[in-house]
């Protein structure tokens, strides 16, 4: 496995244990994941799915914190739930073997929280639930480098291929952020977690998870990770 992972990103330890959902068509891979998570006292395993369509159902009995779920599942992949899975309230973390750019960008562009390749090691994979259950964002190496080689090459004459996704789109009309929100923006396109925000501009965490949600709502986004592609693409 891979032991070269993006900066650790600091988390709240939460008061009750992180309520996840695992989501992968492949039994072992599944068991591995569940085993991982149980074996933390601070995530609780609270549904499994081996196809998308028994995530969505899942997730919207037990409501989630975090779905962790792989991209290529039997019926709707992982990217063509990620809506419905923050439509009941959870962070949505990908996890694939894959790295594949039409993947990466497509769950991002679908609004996960996060992707991982499956070569990760499994502290990071730990690291990553509670990073996006606290609000964060996240992204391996090989996401990354995905994600940066499109917005280089992505000009506005581009047009996505058949079945690839909408590269991230451009500004909404009439974006107006305050100081401070960009500020915020800034900090978390740099790959800060809420805590080193709040430390870099001294004020709360609860501030600054304010001035995240109206930012993504001005940007017309869906997560941090979009925010992020955003600044990097047009302020950065």
């Amino acid at each position: 496995m891979s032991d070269a992972p993006t900066s650790p990103l600091a988390h709240e330890e939460p008061e009750t244990p992180i309520r996840v959902l695992v989501a992968d068509d492949h039994p072992a891979v599944r068991a591995g994941l569940v085993a991982l998570l149980e074996a933390d006292p601070s995530t609780e395993v609270v549904a499994q799915a081996d196809d998308g369509d028994a995530a969505v159902r899942h997730a919207r009995a037990q409501r989630p914190d975090v779905a962790l779920t792989d991209v290529r599942m039997p019926g709707a992949t992982g990217i063509e739930i990620t809506p419905a899975l923050r439509g009941t309230g959870a962070r949505v973390l990908v996890i694939s073997a894959f790295d594949l750019d039409s993947y990466v960008l497509g769950a991002l562009a679908a609004g996960a929280d996060g992707y991982l390749v499956k070569t990760e090691e499994p502290r990071r994979i730990l690291e990553a639930v509670h990073a996006v259950a606290s609000g964060d964002a996240i992204l391996s190496p090989a996401a990354l480098r995905a994600v940066v080689a499109a917005l280089r090459s992505v000009t506005p004459r581009d047009a996505p291929a058949r079945d690839e996704p909408a590269p991230t789109p451009g500004p909404p009309p009439g974006v107006e952020l305050t100081r401070r929100e960009g500020e915020v923006l800034r900090l978390l396109a740099d790959g800060m977690s809420n805590q080193q925000i709040a430390r870099e501009l001294v004020v709360e965490v609860t501030t600054v998870k304010t001035h995240i949600t109206h930012v993504l709502s001005k940007l017309q986004v869906e997560s941090r990770v979009q925010a992020a592609l955003w600044w990097q693409r047009h302020r950065g």
